[in-house]
């Protein structure tokens, strides 16, 4: 927190997260009431991944090329600017919420791999676990805090006053961005946007424990991650007969998350792969609580456990991404990470269902659970997955924890 800079980036960043929840739920509002049902507000939300999917190497590729300042700054503006739209012209038909939303998918491809860039470049060797777990808490709060403050807004004042509070949170993120000294980086050679992409699979391909983390994340989003949150609602509702336990499940992941953030800024263990494939491998106790439990509670707790599991093995992974990639190259390795961890998931959800009607709720939930008990501890056979990087190679940057 002696960083200037930083403080700026956690500002921005807890303003920022809390704004596009805000907006999430207003929008959420907004299609229902101009008469949407779940189908089509499921595909409202839907297209939110599809834009990630596209756009996310063009981001990573752009963050490479461009001030990462001036994409985020645009970034936040044109947020801006679309809520703010909605905000004067309500009532507007379904299908303008779905271009709304696009927009704002294509938006967060570009700020993901440009934030994290100027992250890297922000902080310090021996500041990057600390700052990045404090990233980590700031996101999780903004989570838990976005939404109970937008649907407060939205019963007393309706949408409009929760429009007009996320246009001012992105025009502030806007604002940060402008006063952020941007590190001095150099960019690689330019080729074509097809040999950036190529170039940038090439560094992944040279360690072989990114490459097998990036597969392992898209291999467990769509057959663990997105299970255990499409069944949940279905578990809570069809076995304890009320959905209390599906928003409470996920009130504790949250939970789980903040306090994954605050171990990894007091532990540091030198065998950091290790710690971060167990720690995958805790998120286990999600799906299988809901396939064993008898009662709330266990389901519960196992959802703390879940959080707390990923967010530690989340946040170790991208500390190490900064530590090894070089900088000309993290933005493009920083949408491939997103596309491989998050983007991907809008699609697993909807493979959910089928796969489930196909065999059975329990085969699907017990499939993801085995998945993710055999899979992370396996991957520590890979090179360089112990320790995060490369023990051979003398131009990754690394310290022994």
């Amino acid at each position: 927190m002696a960083n200037a800079r930083f403080r700026l980036l956690l500002l921005s960043q807890t303003a920022s997260v809390m704004g596009e929840q805000m907006f999430a739920v207003a929008i959420t509002v907004s299609v229902l009431g101009a008469g949407g049902d779940a189908s089509s507000l499921g595909l409202v939300l839907a297209v939110r991944g599809v834009a990630l999917v596209i756009f996310l190497p063009i981001g990573g590729v752009w963050a490479d090329r461009l001030p990462r300042r001036q994409i985020m700054m645009a970034a936040y503006g044109v947020l801006a600017v679309v809520v703010a739209a909605l905000a004067l012209a309500p009532g507007l038909p379904i299908w303008s919420a779905a271009v709304v939303i696009f927009i704002a998918g294509v938006t967060e491809a570009f700020i993901r791999p440009a934030f994290n860039a100027i992250l890297r470049g922000v902080l310090a060797e021996d500041e990057r676990m600390s700052g990045r777990s404090l990233i980590a808490v700031s996101i999780r709060t903004g989570i838990m805090v976005g939404p109970a403050l937008c649907v407060a807004l939205v019963a007393a004042t309706g949408t409009r006053a929760a429009y007009g509070i996320t246009v001012a949170v992105f025009a502030v993120a806007a604002v940060v961005f402008w006063r952020i000294r941007e590190p001095r980086w150099t960019p690689g050679p330019r080729t074509s946007f097809a040999g950036d992409i190529r170039t940038g699979v090439a560094e992944a391909r040279r360690r072989p424990w990114v490459l097998a983390i990036l597969i392992f994340s898209s291999v467990s989003l769509m057959f663990v991650l997105a299970p255990a949150q499409v069944l949940l609602p279905v578990v809570s509702t069809t076995r304890f007969g009320s959905p209390a336990v599906y928003g409470l499940a996920l009130t504790c992941y949250g939970v789980g998350g903040l306090i994954g953030g605050l171990i990894t800024m007091a532990w540091r263990p030198r065998a950091v792969g290790v710690l971060a494939m167990v720690c995958m491998a805790l998120y286990a106790a999600a799906p299988l609580s809901l396939l064993l439990a008898t009662s709330p509670l266990p389901i519960l707790v196992a959802y703390v456990i879940a959080g707390a599991g990923v967010e530690i093995y989340a946040i170790h992974w991208e500390v190490a991404l900064q530590r090894a990639i070089p900088d000309q190259l993290i933005g493009r390795m920083t949408s491939f990470a997103w596309l491989c961890g998050f983007g991907l998931l809008p699609f697993g959800q909807a493979l959910t269902g089928p796969l489930a009607e196909l065999t059975s709720t329990a085969a699907v939930l017990a499939t993801a659970a085995g998945i993710v008990l055999v899979v992370p501890p396996a991957l520590l056979l890979v090179r360089g997955m112990p320790h995060l990087h490369e023990p051979d190679r003398k131009d990754d940057i690394f310290t022994d924890y």
